[in-house]
């Protein structure tokens, strides 16, 4: 669907009320973003032509907010910019209709939202959602289902990312709200040009005809993904290379570096297997090094090396500025924090390339002023400050993805130049939140931290642990696994706000922490020593599936520790339920009545290493797309499971009782061999319970 046909469904029958006092959260779009390039977009679920809300889909920085502006500007419809607006709650769209209009003509405002002659255009939902109470937000939608109720055409027309707009679509609908859904689609070939040319031409440059050729060049290197088949083709997988972001980091390189010969021999092998974002890479790095050659050098870094003397300077030469330096220096400006290292121990020479520095970096390329620039060079920045050996660099790679929501170019850049190395534990939730961008109606998630489990803390330490991400397109028949090895550094590491289909077992403290809410999603488990709560909201629900499907998946948080402490102010049961399996615990209401106390261990001390291997085994399983309980080969047969031979001679017998049954891939759990030879069911076995059964299969156990 093109921008034009999207903004006639919007502005069909339309009869706007002029605004008699209009706000910065609230108004007119006076003008358009110039230059500005209309997109495509997709239906997701549209049952109508005309639903009475439309909801506008799209992952981080793909032009939500310009297009809600240009969509204001031509239709003349309000704006409410809820990232600009206080918390959402009961009434709130009611309460700025009557104080934004004329008393005279709120009840034809109100009436228009009903007939469909009068609309509103909602933007940063996601961003209303993160300030306010589950409460609070569920009321926010029931005023908009309530103020569009019976509406003709479109009335309300909400923008956000994908993930809180998917949760949106799902609690109107369940409301029987008239309500359908479109993506924003990435730019095809013609609009990527006209888009990297709005941010790289500056005027009249007098190189044309080499601006093309260098501009063409980039683009043929990607050409596979503008194809239309692009879902295809090989290393295409959930291609993002015509969205805004990445385009402008193009637009970026061709403003900044005219010499565009330079540029198609920089940028022109060595690629490798992951096209886009080998190339994203080496675009970012080559303004990295382009800015300490020819900028920092010439101008103030050479002068304080001769000062330094030969013996120092040229280290300060080759480290001065460098690019990891320049990554940490912009997530700082970005969070408005002094840089938080000192580079040079001489305080005079320090004093005068700090000064030097101040001057150049609001400059940089990556930066607009004190924002990142971009979402790509915001994930290249974290990623090299992320696996920095200098623990400052890495604590602002953490502050900066806690503060601002990481995206799912984060995911696929940290796996590029991650690969072949171990990373911190820290890292994993930067990553778990990037990928939830994917949740969509037609995606799966499945999200794996394994490590040494609390119970095994007794033997010998395992400090490894490797977090796994799988993402599933079924109708397209695509599928991607990200494998992160990682190293447990950190006696505490946070998880969250969201957890999608996720299970964890680490042998260090966890933390759900979030405001205003930790939000577990599908079927999530954590295995951990200590876990802690600290939330204001701690939200269960399923993953969102289509009107027609029949059947939701298994949703539920599932802890199991040796202690369970602190609080959250409420608990919302969308869906499942809240298990919390402890030895102690220091919980008060609402999370005190979910938890359980449990001893784990057998009486029989003869039988307990067999027991504590059995169970470790089983809860390795989990819920697999093609049914039942499943889990990969080598995720059983690991160390940190099996541990030592008895472990093995527990896991040959239940192959041998045929309890467990494999294939080249996977081991399969058999529900009734397991209750035959166990007599036990697997949710009892993950409470500790026993039965003579067992304890006979155990004893047989060699």
């Amino acid at each position: 669907m093109k921008y034009n046909a999207f903004k006639s469904i919007v502005n069909s029958i339309k009869q706007p009320v002029e605004l008699l006092t209009p706000s910065v959260s609230f108004s007119v779009k006076g003008k358009r973003v110039v230059p500005y390039i209309e997109p495509n977009f997709s239906k997701v679920e549209f049952s109508k032509e005309k639903p009475s809300i439309l909801l506008v889909s799209a992952v981080g920085a793909s032009g939500k907010t310009t297009t809600a502006c240009a969509l204001s500007f031509d239709t003349q419809l309000p704006v409410l910019d809820l990232a600009k607006h206080k918390p959402v709650g009961d009434n709130t769209l009611t309460g700025i209709l009557t104080s934004a209009y004329p008393i005279e003509k709120v009840g034809a405002v109100l009436e228009g939202l009903r007939a469909g002659t009068h609309g509103i255009i909602i933007d940063g939902i996601d961003e209303a959602r993160s300030k306010t109470t589950e409460q609070g937000f569920e009321a926010f939608l029931d005023d908009l289902i309530e103020r569009s109720k019976g509406s003709a055409s479109t009335a309300i027309v909400v923008f956000g990312r994908s993930q809180v707009l998917l949760t949106t679509w799902c609690y109107l609908v369940d409301k029987d709200a008239d309500v359908g859904m479109v993506q924003i689609d990435p730019f095809d070939l013609d609009q990527a040009k006209s888009y990297i040319d709005s941010c790289a031409i500056e005027g009249d440059t007098g190189q044309q005809e080499n601006y093309e050729q260098a501009r063409d060049g980039v683009l043929t290197r990607l050409s596979a993904a503008f194809q239309p088949a692009a879902a295809m083709v090989e290393n295409t997988f959930l291609s993002f290379i015509g969205y805004p972001p990445v385009l402008d980091a193009i637009g970026t390189l061709l403003r900044t570096e005219r010499n565009y010969h330079s540029i198609q021999q920089a940028l022109s092998d060595g690629t490798g297997g992951q096209l886009e974002i080998n190339l994203l890479i080496r675009i970012s790095d080559y303004l990295l090094d382009r800015e300490h050659k020819e900028k920092a050098l010439p101008n103030f870094i050479n002068q304080i090396v001769t000062d330094a003397g030969a013996s120092y300077g040229e280290a300060l030469r080759q480290s001065l500025f460098s690019n990891e330096e320049q990554c940490a220096r912009i997530l700082s400006r970005a969070l408005s924090r002094p840089f938080p290292l000192r580079v040079i121990e001489d305080n005079a020479l320090n004093e005068r390339y700090e000064q030097a520095v101040a001057t150049w970096c609001p400059e940089h390329p990556f930066l607009d002023d004190t924002r990142v620039r971009n979402v790509v060079f915001a994930a290249v920045a974290i990623t090299r400050c992320a696996l920095s050996s200098i623990p400052e660099y890495r604590t602002l790679a953490h502050e900066y993805t806690s503060a601002i929501r990481p995206t799912y170019h984060l995911l696929y850049i940290m796996a590029e130049l991650g690969k072949a190395r171990e990373i911190s534990v820290q890292c994993f939730n930067m990553l778990i939140q990037s990928c939830s961008e994917f949740l969509d109606l037609n995606v799966e998630i499945s999200i794996n931290i394994d490590g040494e489990s609390w119970e095994d803390q007794d033997q010998e330490n395992d400090k490894t642990a490797e977090l796994t991400i799988e993402i599933k397109f079924p109708e397209k028949e695509q599928e991607r696994t990200f494998i992160f090895k990682g190293i447990v550094d950190n006696e505490t590491i946070s998880l969250g706000p969201y957890l999608i289909n996720t299970r964890v077992t680490l042998p260090c403290h966890i933390d759900l922490s979030s405001t205003p809410a930790v939000e577990a999603i599908g079927d999530c488990s954590i295995f951990a020593p200590v876990v802690r709560f600290d939330t204001p909201d701690l939200i269960i629900r399923s993953v969102p599936k289509r009107t027609q499907d029949a059947t939701k998946g298994n949703a539920g948080l599932f802890i199991n520790a040796r202690k369970a402490q602190g609080h959250a102010g409420a608990v919302s049961l969308g869906a499942g339920d809240i298990e919390i399996q402890c030895v102690e615990h220091s919980l008060v209401h609402p999370l005190a009545k979910y938890a359980r106390k449990v001893v784990p261990e057998l009486a029989d001390p003869t039988l307990r290493e067999k027991y504590r291997r059995l169970r470790r085994i089983f809860s390795e399983f989990a819920s697999h797309s093609k049914g039942g309980l499943a889990k990969y080969r080598d995720k059983i047969e690991h160390q940190r499971v099996l541990r030592n031979s008895i472990g093995k001679g527990v896991l040959d017998a239940l192959v041998k009782e045929g309890v467990l049954r494999s294939d080249s891939k996977f081991y399969y759990v058999d529900p009734v061999q397991f209750d035959a030879k166990l007599g036990i069911s697997w949710h009892q076995l993950r409470q500790y319970e026993s039965s003579s059964r067992l304890e006979t299969f155990l004893k047989g156990v060699s």
